[in-house]
């Protein structure tokens, strides 16, 4: 073991020796230097302008220790020194003379700064550790310890990420690196630890805000009005005129051919017309008269329309990042560019709705500093005419959006501001003169009034969320997803193949639960039978009976690959000779089975492929008697299914027919055995597989 207690820095060093004698005496005459080690191993010192390497000598002899000096250690002590440890006293007279030591083994080396450094500089080996960054970037990492590394220490970084997440054609064959962030350094082992320990502070998880805006919008219009509109007429009728109210607009128009034009027949004619109410505008009250001469029309209208908006909208983002959300439209519309040579027209689209976009900056005392932006904005299409005299569209953008840096503590209402506006409009219309005389210019003037009134509240309620109430918003979120889920399929006619299969599967699952795994297989084989798309059934049934179904592949690729591989599917079963198929090739009864030991039946041997009558009476739910087991894990495949009896070595089942009523035949040989073919109602056995049954069960 070394034991150092000096800085270290570059230099050499040359030893010299002293004695040893044993422990327990006093160094020194009367009066003179004196060292004393007591027996309970602390040190007594008292020196005065003694030599350094005498002083050395003396508790080498007391404190038992070998003590080696170098030539260039030189100095005069003066020291008291009681009830000291031996490394205390040690360390006391060698730092005010400005040496260090090096214990090694039993040895204790007495150095110079110099030596000691040259010395420790000669020994020190620098190594290699591999940081992985969970949070923090590469190259803020690399940042941060570079004051941490030694003269000869290197530090490499890799796991910087692009600029934006939208990837593209242009992207693609690139080697990107692809793993978590991650420092290199090369150092002396001190600084690599004192790099971990400031790593493990710094890589720490970044908080999360979640931002609740409230933003209130409300709008008022009161529109008012009130008028009245007459007309007088001589040596005309009212019938000869557009409307009751245009005996002079009729006259100036002149010829009877012309659209809306009067001319008397006698060339006498005489009409007043007044129409300053407006009659013919929008009214909550209306009235006419017409005489033979005369016409009168009131309009009076009160109209208030009050119009509110709540917006809602909440996101999450990490601490100093940005977000923005925009619940509304993105108006499109053409942008185009000319030049001397060619016109070109793009697609640009502009950000209408309730918008926000902040960033939020958290304080360990739990506020939080927010850069908000929060806008309302709305667009309307205006038709203008361009240089080459096409009409195009461009939109008018309405928006009233503010932007703020604010500080709030966390869970707590900001109220930012109210956007107010308020406007009214007075238009007034009279008859000169007879609409200045008190009361009878009720007759002879109309009014219209509008009133406007517009206000718009941004609230935001900033919260940091701990993971665990992320975690319980997500299963919240879930749960809430789900019942919607249950309540849409709820509406389902009960007829729909959708809610009955749902009805067999929820039927399969409890008794799956329940352990009775017949019942379960038959009713996940009722519903397959109904809609064989149902992984979630196939892969029930599958977990049952411990085999997978699976289909023959048509692909003369995937044959000839699966070919070359060695990999192709064999026959585990040899087929009886007596039974031919079509082609000469050899194919099995629908009740064949290899010969058998016996043994209870398996649960596979109930199994058939999907889209096949599996033999069970779903209007009764009645079930054979047979006895079925689990197959245990490590049982191999049994092979097809027999109906023969035990006695013939086959195992007993139900039987598989497209017949609702069960039946089963002991026959072991087959669809060849007369009392089978009494039994069965069909002919031969491409009947029977034509008809639903199979000779796989599965």
């Amino acid at each position: 073991m070394t034991r150092v207690r000096a800085r270290l820095v570059a230099g050499s060093a040359a030893w010299a020796l002293l004695a040893t004698p044993a422990m327990g005496q006093t160094w020194g005459d009367e009066g003179g230097p004196e060292v004393n080690v007591t027996d309970y191993g602390t040190v007594d010192l008292a020196v005065q302008d003694t030599d350094l390497a005498q002083v050395l000598e003396m508790l080498s002899i007391q404190g038992r220790k070998n003590i080696i000096t170098s030539r260039n250690v030189s100095a005069t002590v003066s020291a008291n020194l009681y009830d000291v440890t031996f490394y205390e006293a040690l360390d006391a007279i060698l730092t005010v003379n400005g040496y260090g030591y090096v214990e090694e083994g039993n040895f204790i080396y007495v150095l110079t700064q110099e030596e000691l450094a040259e010395m420790q500089a000669a020994t020190r080996v620098t190594e290699s550790r591999i940081y992985e960054l969970e949070y923090l970037s590469a190259m803020d990492a690399n940042e941060f310890i570079a004051p941490l590394l030694s003269d000869v220490g290197r530090a490499a970084a890799r796991g910087e990420v692009q600029a934006g997440f939208t990837p593209s054609s242009s992207d693609g064959g690139a080697d990107t690196y692809a793993y978590n962030a991650k420092i290199v350094v090369n150092d002396y082992p001190e600084n690599l630890e004192a790099i971990a320990n400031l790593l493990a502070e710094l890589d720490t998880a970044p908080q999360q805000v979640l931002i609740e805006a409230t933003i209130l919008q409300t709008s008022m219009s009161e529109n008012n009005a009130y008028g009245v509109d007459f007309a007088i007429i001589a040596d005309m009728n009212f019938i000869d005129l557009a409307n009751p109210l245009s005996p002079i607009s009729n006259l100036l128009a002149g010829s009877n051919t012309e659209q809306d034009g009067f001319q008397p027949a006698d060339n006498k004619a005489g009409g007043i017309q007044s129409t300053v109410g407006n009659t013919a505008g929008a009214a909550g009250f209306k009235m006419g008269v017409v005489t033979d001469e005369i016409s009168v029309f009131l309009r009076m209208l009160d109209e208030v329309t009050d119009i509110t908006v709540i917006a809602r909208p909440k996101i999450m983002v990490l601490n100093r990042q940005r977000a923005q959300i925009l619940v509304g439209q993105r108006i499109g519309y053409l942008s185009t560019t000319s030049t001397q040579t060619s016109t070109t027209q793009t697609v640009e689209f502009l950000d209408t709705g309730v918008e926000l976009a902040f960033r939020p900056f958290i304080s360990q005392n739990g506020m939080i500093r927010l850069e908000l932006g929060p806008s309302v904005s709305e667009a309307t299409l205006r038709n203008v005419t361009d240089q080459t005299d096409t009409v195009v569209s461009i939109p008018d953008e309405q928006t009233n959006q503010l932007t703020t840096n604010v500080r709030i503590r966390d869970g707590n209402t900001l109220v930012l501001g109210g956007l107010f506006k308020e406007s009214t409009s007075i238009t007034k219309r009279q008859v000169p003169f007879l609409g200045d005389i008190p009361i009878l210019n009720l007759a002879f003037t109309g009014q219209d009034d509008v009133i406007t009134r517009q206000e718009i509240i941004f609230l935001i309620t900033p919260s940091i969320v701990h993971d665990e109430t992320l975690w319980e918003i997500g299963n919240e979120a879930l749960g809430y997803g789900n019942a919607l889920r249950v309540g849409a399929r709820a509406g389902l006619l009960p007829f729909s193949r959708e809610q009955v299969t749902s009805n067999y599967n929820n039927k399969a699952m409890a008794a799956f639960r329940d352990g009775d795994l017949k019942r379960a297989v038959h009713w996940a084989n009722t519903s397959l039978n109904m809609n064989p798309d149902q992984p979630t059934i196939i892969g029930l049934r599958e977990e049952i009976s411990g085999k997978s179904d699976r289909t023959y592949d048509n692909s003369i690729m995937e044959r000839a690959i699966r070919k070359e591989l060695g990999i192709l599917p064999k026959p585990s079963v040899e087929l009886p000779r007596e039974v031919a198929g079509v082609g000469g090739q050899q194919r099995a009864p629908l009740n064949w089975a290899p010969p058998t030991t016996g043994g209870s039946q398996t649960l596979q041997d109930s199994m058939t492929p999907i889209g096949e009558d599996r033999g069970f009476d779903d209007l009764q739910g009645d079930w054979d008697d047979t006895e079925v087991e689990p197959a245990p894990a490590q049982e191999e495949d049994p092979g097809p299914v027999s109906t023969a009896p035990a006695s013939h070595g086959a195992k007993k089942v139900p039987h598989i027919s497209a017949n609702p009523t069960f039946w089963q035949a002991d026959h072991p040989a087959g669809f060849d055995d007369p009392a089978w073919r009494q039994t069965t109602p069909f002919s031969t056995f491409e009947d029977a597989m034509d008809a639903g049954g199979t000779n796989d069960p599965g």
